[in-house]
């Protein structure tokens, strides 16, 4: 059963399902397959030399997808009843009367490795293995456990966590209790947790904390934390560099992986770095050590540094309508649809000035229809050519926008099931700049209707404009010469007699004030507990046996690295 080069450590053979089975242990897998007919547990108990013959009802399961394994213990009635007094003549029914349950020595163990669920979704699924002795039973696990320990699997086993109490639904503290905290128990993950108790409290921590006793940080919220941790650990390496952030400075990468279980209004990091907002899903990832790198972006005001970003920096519709929002929390997601059609009622737009540096590659595009997929191509190639794209000219787009807008992922959401950009990659060290200019609500209607489909190009509007770029900055534009910034016109109109000449940013479901930005796209800085969102339209994979448990028949994907 063991592939070429995949060295068995253990085999025996066990029961599944009262059936008996050959199981083999290799480096990379755990592989079980049905004996041979008329062979049973007995004659084939002790551990044999000789590799095991694999035929098409062969199951496994990379060691990488193995979430844990433990040792399984039964209860027996093996006590005859107890009274509690010593005094026989005391009559049976009179007295208090007890069953001692004692345990039995185990001779079966649990697999617990993932199953996959349409439309990205993972669960945890049990196979359990029964031995003919506790011996063979504990040196299962063992085995099992030490291969699961081996540092090429990057799995982690101490995390700190951040839950965020106050986001979303309010629902992050009983995520973590019920679904996520019994996960990393059964793994064996030991768990700092600290629940926030105000803006910035998580930054503060990091500041602080010794991270180099975890492997990991992880948020329990939505997309704003996970900003904060980002910002927090980013800053805490560049001060321990001596270094301060400057448009001419590259920052240095956290040594941390980052973890987020979902529990916010939009959730676009989760649904654009594994393709759910699904707790149980995120914190399996993290337990089985996945990781993939994406692009930073650094975000200045003329040469002031002001945070890092990592999905969307938007300017006019979308800064409108996280500012207004911003009044409404008390409704919670729900604010940010009446906010959306306050601000598309109101159809405003904003005179600037965008200028742009193109990504030098020629083999992408925001419109080629690429989807960044687990195991991107493209993003793996960027990691070792930033250094080979040579610089590229300036552009300048100049007239009246109803939105600006940068997406460094696709910031896919329940509500754009794809996203605003559906082809920008997490790894390439690029952003897709989005331009609408100033249209009417009907026309800006169709791009926001396009944006909420699978199908259809929000792009191909005449109104619209879309670049891949590795820089670029955006300044409003006034009649008056000299300094832009309108905050400092000398002798201003009445307020009451002055609309808002321009609009505010949207950060990563952050406002920044400032209306005059430059950023920078930097490749692959921080990494995450994630694998990218996995190819769901190849072939579908033959059906499992029953006895394997490890997917459902009806499962219509593919099993990207799983068991076939």
């Amino acid at each position: 059963m063991a592939e070429c080069g995949d060295d068995v450590v253990f085999q025996s053979s066990l029961d599944i399902n009262k059936k008996t089975h050959q199981v083999q242990l290799t480096r990379r897998h755990l592989t079980w397959d049905l004996a041979s007919p008329g062979k049973s547990l007995r004659q084939t108990g002790s551990p044999s030399s000789q590799p095991f013959i694999g035929h098409s009802g062969c199951k496994h399961v990379p060691l990488q997808e193995i979430i844990a394994v433990n040792l399984e213990r039964s209860l027996g009635k093996v006590s005859p009843f107890k009274s509690a007094k010593k005094n026989t003549s005391t009559p049976l029914k009179e007295s208090p009367i007890y069953i001692e349950l004692q345990p039995l020595h185990p001779v079966s163990f649990s697999v617990h490795v993932v199953k996959r669920c349409p439309n990205h979704k993972w669960k945890k699924k049990k196979v359990t293995f029964f031995c003919q002795g506790e011996n063979l039973c504990r040196t299962w696990v063992e085995k099992i456990e030490e291969a699961l320990s081996n540092p090429a699997l990057k799995r982690p086993r101490s995390l700190l966590v951040f839950i965020n109490p106050f986001g979303g639904k309010r629902r992050a503290p009983r995520v973590f209790e019920e679904t996520v905290s019994p996960l990393m128990e059964l793994a064996k993950i030991r768990t700092h947790v600290i629940t926030t108790t105000h803006a910035g409290h998580a930054k503060e921590v990091i500041t602080k904390y010794d991270l180099q006793s975890v492997d990991g940080v992880v948020c329990v919220g939505g997309d704003g934390m996970f900003t904060e941790l980002l910002n927090g650990l980013i800053d805490r390496k560049m001060l321990e560099a001596g270094k301060i952030q400057t448009p001419s400075e590259q920052p240095i990468s956290p040594d941390l992986r980052v973890g987020i279980i979902p529990a916010g209004s939009t959730d676009a990091i989760c649904f654009s770095t594994t393709g759910i907002n699904d707790p149980m899903t995120s914190a399996i990832h993290m337990i089985i050590g996945d990781s993939t790198a994406i692009d930073v972006c650094s975000i200045y005001s003329g040469d002031q540094f002001l945070r890092y970003s990592s999905s969307m920096l938007a300017y006019g519709y979308y800064g409108d309508m996280l500012k207004d929002s911003e009044n409404n929390r008390w409704m919670g997601p729900k604010r940010y649809q009446v906010a959306g059609a306050k601000k598309f009622l109101a159809n405003k737009s904003y005179e600037g000035e965008v200028s742009f540096k193109l990504a030098s590659s020629a083999d992408t595009n925001p419109k080629d229809k690429m989807m960044c997929n687990s195991g991107c191509n493209i993003c793996a190639m960027s990691q070792f050519s930033q250094e080979e794209k040579g610089p590229d000219s300036w552009h300048t787009v100049r007239g009246k926008f109803l939105a600006v807008a940068s997406f460094t992922m696709s910031c896919r959401c329940l509500i754009s099931p794809i996203g605003p950009s559906p082809y920008c990659h997490l790894g390439d060290g690029t952003s897709d700049l989005l331009l609408i200019q100033q249209c009417s609500r009907i026309q800006f209607l169709r791009h926001l209707y396009r944006c909420s489909t699978t199908n259809g190009n929000q792009f191909d509007l005449p109104f619209i404009k879309v670049f891949r770029v590795r820089e670029w900055s955006f300044s409003v534009q006034t009649d008056t010469e000299g300094d832009t910034d309108l905050q400092s016109q000398p002798s201003p109109p009445p307020r009451e007699s002055r609309a808002p000449t321009h609009s505010v940013w949207n950060c990563d479901g952050e406002i920044i004030t400032s209306p005059n930005l430059n950023i920078r796209v930097h490749c692959q800085l921080i990494s995450l507990f994630a694998r990218g969102i996995e190819d769901m339209e190849s072939p579908t994979p033959q059906s499992c046996a029953s006895c394997c448990n490890v997917c459902d028949p009806e499962d219509n994907y593919k099993s990207i690295g799983g068991h076939t």
